[in-house]
């Protein structure tokens, strides 16, 4: 049976552990004890940073920023812990963080930057600790505070070189069937990307190659490349470019070349969710090669048109290590709008190590006017390890 709880006993056990960590502590020390003495002094000072909220609750762990009015903890029960920063009273840190103030002078940033140890909230202002003394801050001034680390990786990523900040992912697929049928697929694609505060550049390469021995033909060589560039001109609208080029032997595609841009809008802007759409104007030159599976013959035919550029983009993340990203666009001809392409994209990745994924790709390309003797649409289903990489 469990004994009953007394207050009482808690509040005499505390005493004792404090007289105890007392007498540890003012207790006569000789020189030849100084060291042991200071070795058990060290369960009576756990150093934690301290966080006081309005209605007095404690939080302690390790505060790692304040930004967009959240401030953040890290604790080693419960990881990170985000607090409204206008519930909270005080907050005292065991090392400095940056308190970060920016001006902006045209499309120049200048940033004061203070370390500080503390923050006590008056009534609409703040007063922190800094290495010369206490200073009052206006607290349309205190918004912004993080690690030395975290403070040196934003500023790194205003202005990163062309060459830094890049992520991508490499993946590749295969399937070999031997017996009855005789067919080898091969699929590989690689996505890069470089994400700044105030723009976007992605580059793009996808190969699906499929042969059966036993007709001894190519039932699939589908390639697919291209780049593309945002340019955030608010916190919601952006300009876009864009350049896409796809080959298509089963089609006899030769080259589909497709150059533009627009404008988009961030529908949704959060950091496990994004919605964006888009409109723009692209040229599209595609050639296609001479078909004599047919009769009469086809000749060879070259395309060149104007076509509206109308799509969705969109992006969630499931936890940690599952995100799903999907892409849609329709491009009628503005010649005849009964004439369009269409196509969609979308990945399924699940993170197994730091820089290796299981990913899932379904890919669609739709057009109304293939040549004669080809099909209006490829559908391509691929499965396979990823690989994840990145240049800072």
């Amino acid at each position: 049976m469990i004994p009953a709880f007394n207050p009482s006993q808690f509040a005499t056990l505390r005493s004792r552990s404090y007289q105890s960590c007392k007498t540890r502590i003012f207790s006569p020390l000789t020189a030849g004890t100084l060291a042991i003495a200071a070795f058990t002094l060290l369960p009576c000072t756990a150093l934690a940073d301290t966080v006081v909220l309005k209605n007095g609750d404690h939080l302690t762990g390790t505060v790692t920023q304040i930004v967009g009015g959240k401030l953040t903890v890290h604790t080693g029960y419960a990881g990170d812990v985000v607090i409204a920063f206008d519930q909270v009273s005080s907050v005292k840190v065991d090392k400095p963080i940056v308190l970060s103030q920016e001006t902006k002078k045209g499309k120049k940033v200048d940033i004061r930057k203070t370390e500080i140890t503390s923050i006590e909230r008056n009534d609409k202002a703040f007063t922190v600790t800094t290495p010369s003394g206490t200073v009052a801050v206006a607290a349309a001034d205190l918004t912004t505070a993080r690690t030395p680390a975290a403070q040196q990786a934003y500023e790194n990523s205003l202005h990163p070189g062309w060459l830094h900040a890049w992520t991508g992912v490499a993946n590749i697929s295969f399937a070999l069937a031997r017996g009855n049928s005789d067919t080898t697929t091969i699929g590989t694609g690689v996505t890069l990307t470089r994400p700044t505060l105030n723009d976007k550049t992605t580059l793009y390469f996808n190969e699906v190659y499929t042969h059966d021995g036993l007709l001894d033909e190519t039932t699939a060589n589908l390639t697919t490349g291209g780049a593309r560039y945002d340019h955030n001109l608010n916190p919601k609208l952006f300009a876009f470019g864009t350049g896409d080029f796809t080959s298509n032997a089963l089609q006899d595609l030769n080259l589909r070349s497709v150059v533009g841009g627009g404008f988009g809008w961030h529908a949704i802007a959060k950091p496990n969710r994004q919605f964006d759409v888009l409109g723009g104007v692209v040229w599209t030159h595609e050639s296609y090669s001479a078909v004599n599976s047919v009769t009469p013959p086809t000749p060879p035919e070259t395309n060149s048109f104007a076509a509206l550029d109308l799509g969705q983009q969109f992006t969630e993340k499931f936890g940690k290590n599952t995100i799903f990203t999907e892409q849609a666009y329709i491009f009628p001809d503005l010649q005849d709008t009964s004439q369009y392409r269409f196509t969609l994209n979308s990945t399924l990745s699940t993170k197994i190590k730091s820089f290796l994924s299981w990913q899932t790709s379904v890919g669609d390309i739709y057009v109304t006017n293939p040549p004669s003797g080809t099909k209006d649409n490829d559908f391509i289903l691929t499965t396979g390890l990823g690989f994840t990489f990145n240049r800072k």
